[in-house]
């Protein structure tokens, strides 16, 4: 039996800018998404970014595609869309819902392209990170607080869509990455020798190690640890397998490499990271 959809409202705010606002955040787990027969217009924007599972998308205007973690989906006042994974499956989201002149501009601009309204983002434990951070304001309040969220949110738009790229000219990503990033993403720390990587994607191992760091902003190497971290932290959610368990599952040398690299990567020890989980739960 599926467990029951859980929701967690990390930010709510009615206060609006003259540029825009937030106007709600949070975190959906176990998510079946909504009816297949059922369509809704949000009107007002909206960015849902799939931290683990997957489900179908469609939207009036291009049609039907499938999702899986790490992509995050533009949603637009007012097209219709409906997402979800059928009877037996589900997954988790986070959510951001916002509004206002300046996004409005940014979709005249054509950064935001109702054309385009998905976007793959790896790996998922940073992007989510930098996602909540859009929610923080420091010491600001009121008003203020409310114009930096929006300040906020858009620096990660123009990072996220390439507007910086859009602007100066830069190449788009090669067709070679997602190939490269679905071969890293086996969530294993078992040895991948880069050179027969490279190779497959008809590289050299330095061209590819130079040019993926560029792009994704670190080496492959690092970005295989994370992307194995991200699937320890969905097992430590789960809750079914010790941390020994895990660090034999994802190919750790032993329970110290998987601690160490683990809290490398979050901040946190996966004991401290367990322990947080089930405060949250229980609050």
């Amino acid at each position: 039996m599926a467990r029951p959809t859980e929701t967690r409202i990390l930010f709510q705010n009615a206060a609006a800018t003259p540029l825009g606002s937030i106007r709600l955040a949070g975190l959906i787990k176990q998510s079946h998404g909504r009816d297949q027969g059922t369509q809704r217009r949000l009107g007002s924007f909206a960015l849902v970014y799939s931290l683990s599972g997957g489900c179908t998308y469609w939207d009036e205007q291009n049609g039907r595609r499938n999702i899986r973690a790490g992509d995050l989906i533009i949603l637009f006042p007012e097209i219709a869309h409906r997402y979800g994974v059928g009877a037996r499956g589900q997954w988790d989201e986070f959510f951001i819902m916002f509004d206002g002149p300046v996004f409005d501009l940014w979709r005249n601009k054509g950064y935001l392209d109702p054309r385009n309204p998905v976007r793959h983002l790896e790996p998922v434990s940073y992007w989510l990170r930098r996602f909540e951070a859009c929610m923080k304001t420091g010491a600001f309040i009121g008003k203020s607080a409310a114009l930096r969220q929006v300040c906020n949110l858009q620096m990660l738009l123009a990072e996220i869509l390439g507007v910086e790229s859009q602007t100066t000219g830069r190449p788009a990503k090669p067709a070679w990455l997602d190939r490269a990033c679905s071969l890293l993403n086996d969530g294993s720390m078992e040895p991948v020798l880069s050179h027969k990587l490279a190779r497959s994607l008809g590289l050299s191992a330095e061209t590819f190690r130079k040019k993926f760091t560029q792009i994704m902003g670190m080496p492959p190497s690092r970005y295989r640890v994370a992307r194995t971290i991200d699937r320890a932290c969905s097992l430590i959610v789960e809750n079914q397998l010790s941390g020994k368990e895990i660090a034999r599952q994802l190919g750790f040398s032993d329970e110290y490499h998987f601690s160490k690299r683990f809290k490398q990567v979050t901040g946190l020890s996966p004991s401290t990271f367990r322990r947080q989980l089930a405060a949250g739960h229980s609050g």
